[in-house]
């Protein structure tokens, strides 16, 4: 086996733990707020973990065109993941219309007909999130069909990638609870705003935490990154209040009900992880080369924070 090859399994094993800690996460969150209900384990497994799933994907198609913007025309595996990942996101997108559309119409998957699909789709506005949200994966699979531009760069712009694919995973949220809130006004700019700032924030440590293993990349891309994590910490937070406006009439809810435990339990999480990144930033501007084992105890933290949130915008 060669170093290369190694390096590749060591890589598919990380984000395969990844995946696990985040799928573990949502199906905690939807189990205490309800999405998995008795007369229905199944068909609420499958959707929370298509949603999860969905989340994912989102994540890593933004994490390969922020490694490419972070480290410019230096990161050609870039482009490869991006054809695994934009196909999958719209595999899973297909799935989680139909095990939607069965739960609406109350019949199982396989005896859903198109009709059931596409009234799904165009009929609550959840639906048309996830119709939106595959509108997007279709434009994402013209850029990588128009192929790179040149070696490293990916294919499509990467620019254009990072804003299609936070419109994507911004809309299923946006036109869920949010929109259907009393203060949609206000949580629908809220939830978009976390949405991107979690998917930059994510996918660009990931990023980083890839680009490591080459001292040369980690060198040019770690400083931009640390720039962008600042400000993304710094919107979540901020865009985390509004969107908590859909669901939570005070915050004496955050302690009175299983959404608002969850909800602080994803608190929690996302403050670990920025403290970890705080550490990591100090480092960096002393000099001092960061220690990228901690990098990776805050996406883990992330990704439980994700998987959280992947049920916590759906049910309740």
């Amino acid at each position: 086996m060669t170093g290369s090859t190694r390096r590749g399994d060591a890589g598919a094993a990380v984000v395969a733990g990844w995946c696990a800690v985040a799928f573990g996460a949502a199906v905690v969150a939807a189990g205490l707020t309800g999405g998995i209900g008795p007369e229905s384990v199944p068909l609420d497994l499958a959707a929370t973990l298509t949603r999860a799933a969905a989340d994912l994907a989102a994540l890593l198609v933004a994490g390969a065109a922020l490694a490419m913007l972070l480290a410019p025309g230096r990161v050609p595996g870039a482009d490869r993941v991006l054809i695994v990942a934009v196909p999958a996101w719209a595999a899973v997108l297909l799935v989680e219309a139909l095990v939607r559309a069965a739960i609406m119409v109350g019949v199982p998957p396989a005896a859903v007909r198109p009709a059931d699909v596409a009234g799904y789709l165009t009929g609550p506005a959840a639906g048309t999130g996830l119709a939106l949200a595959g509108t997007a994966t279709v434009l994402l699979l013209g850029c990588v069909a128009g192929r790179p531009a040149g070696t490293g760069h990916g294919p499509g712009p990467a620019v254009l990638v990072l804003l299609v694919a936070i419109a994507g995973a911004a809309a299923p949220a946006a036109l869920g609870h949010a929109a259907a809130s009393a203060n949609a006004a206000i949580a629908v700019p809220g939830v978009v705003l976390h949405v991107t700032a979690a998917l930059l924030w994510i996918g660009g440590l990931g990023a980083v935490l890839l680009l490591s293993r080459d001292p040369a990349l980690l060198a040019v891309a770690l400083p931009r990154f640390s720039r962008l994590a600042g400000w993304s910490v710094l919107v979540l937070a901020v865009s985390g209040l509004l969107a908590a406006t859909a669901r939570l009439g005070s915050p004496a809810e955050l302690v009175g009900g299983a959404y608002g435990g969850l909800l602080l339990a994803k608190i929690v999480l996302l403050a670990g992880a920025a403290a970890l990144g705080g550490l990591t930033r100090r480092r960096l501007r002393s000099g001092r080369v960061p220690v990228l084992a901690w990098a990776g105890i805050e996406i883990v933290l992330l990704v439980a924070a994700v998987g959280a949130a992947a049920t916590l915008s759906h049910t309740g």
